[in-house]
Parts: structure tokens; C-alpha cells; sequence
């Protein structure tokens, strides 16, 4: 599954028995696993041109050489990539926003109230109009929160290579034709081209149902015991 790495990453101490190889937990606990969230916010009626594909935000007065950082309550929305303005569909009308990182996270524990209200100062900020309506509604991702899941997907961190994608996908045991496979990993994280996607998740298991008709295929040539 394309998000199922974070729950790996919290859970592989206990929930393999016996415990992975050193070296497959290595690499898990290496192996980078970030959040990404959507908020989508419907209005009533657009604000936006009729041509307008997309709102970017650029913080004017930020800067990375700030000696002193914002509390993440006062900041957080100012890690919003910007807005997608989806097709209209009827009488409604939609914005999708897009998170990343620690901010993201954050913005998971506050409620659709606060999370409406912070965005709705941020776009009459931006358009400089004080009385733009508010947005009828809210909804959001949570995949950091999600018990199952616990983020959006993969990337190679600070200290992992492509090494380690590829560690994480061989099945378990390992280089043992004696004994019959017994894990098979797939998903995004490992897959080494296409991390992060959903069709590195696709190919990946792809690539480990061929594994499976393979084993399958070699077992009905064996000859079967006569009864």
C-alpha cells in the first residue's frame, strides 16, 4: 500500500515475530517518511477569475535568518504551498490547499474551526480585501494522525541511500531457496525509481505478484507424489 510505511516505521519492534533482520529494521528506521496533507475549502460564490488555476502565497516578511521563529500557532499556515482551484462542479466552488512537513502535522490537531478561520485570514490577507467571505466548509487530510498510516509517503533522508529502498523490498528469508518465501514488502518505499507515488506503489506490487506467480509457477512443474 502506498501509505502504510509510517505504521512499518512505528510498529516493526513489535509487530514482527520473531523480529526483522538487523539490517531490513536498519534500513526502515533510516528510510524517511514525511506528511502531506490537502484542505479543501468551498465558498458559496468564487473570488477568483474565471481563468485563475492557481493561488501561490509568498510571505513578504520571513526569513530564514530570523533569530527568533514564530510559535507554530501563529505560523503554521505559512507553509501552505498555495490553492488549486478546482473545476467548478455546478454551484460549487473549491480551493485546494497543500501542507508539508511539521507545519502539517500541526495543523492536524487544530479544529476545522481554527483551521477555517486561519485560512480564511490568510486569503483576505493575500487579496487584501478584509471583508472576503468566509468559506462555507472545510475538509482536510489527517495522515499523520491516522493510526494506519501515520504520514503521506517516503523520501530518501539525511543518512539513507537508494541501498536502503532496495533492502526493504527483499522478501524474507533472503537468498534461501530452501526455505519458502514468507514476507513479501511492497509499496512506494520500495520501490527505488518511483518512491513517494502512487505508481511506485502500483509497480511495486506488481513486481511482487510476479514474484508470487513465479514461486507458484516452479512449484506445479515439480513432480507431484503419487497416491
Amino acid at each position: 500500500s502506498e501509505r502504510r510505511f509510517g505504521f512499518l516505521k512505528e510498529q516493526q519492534n513489535t509487530f514482527f515475530d520473531p523480529p526483522l533482520p538487523a539490517e531490513k529494521a536498519e534500513a526502515i528506521r533510516k528510510i524517511g517518511f514525511g506528511t502531506n496533507n490537502k484542505i479543501f475549502l468551498e465558498f458559496e460564490e468564487p473570488f477568483w477569475e474565471p481563468d485563475c488555476q492557481l493561488i501561490q502565497v509568498v510571505w513578504e516578511d520571513t526569513s530564514p535568518l530570523q533569530d527568533t521563529a514564530p510559535s507554530m500557532q501563529d505560523a503554521w499556515f505559512k507553509k501552505l504551498i498555495g490553492f488549486l482551484v478546482l473545476p467548478p462542479f455546478g454551484s460549487v466552488h473549491v480551493l485546494c490547499g497543500f501542507i508539508a512537513g511539521l507545519e502539517s502535522e500541526f495543523m492536524e490537531t487544530l479544529s476545522d474551526e481554527e483551521v477555517l478561520l486561519s485560512l480564511t485570514q490568510v486569503l483576505r490577507r493575500v487579496t487584501g480585501n478584509p471583508q472576503l467571505p468566509a468559506p462555507k466548509s472545510v475538509l482536510r487530510s489527517c495522515w499523520h494522525s491516522a493510526p494506519y498510516t501515520r504520514g503521506s509517503y517516503s523520501y530518501v533522508a539525511v543518512g539513507s541511500t537508494g541501498d536502503d529502498i532496495d533492502l526493504l523490498a527483499q522478501p524474507l528469508p533472503v537468498d534461501d531457496s530452501s526455505t519458502q518465501l514468507q514476507i513479501l514488502f511492497a509499496g512506494e518505499a520500495t520501490h527505488r525509481t518511483f518512491y513517494s507515488t502512487t505508481h511506485g506503489a502500483l509497480l511495486s506490487g506488481w513486481r511482487e505478484a510476479d514474484r508470487l506467480i513465479g514461486l507458484w509457477d516452479l512449484q506445479s512443474q515439480q513432480p507431484r507424489p503419487r497416491l
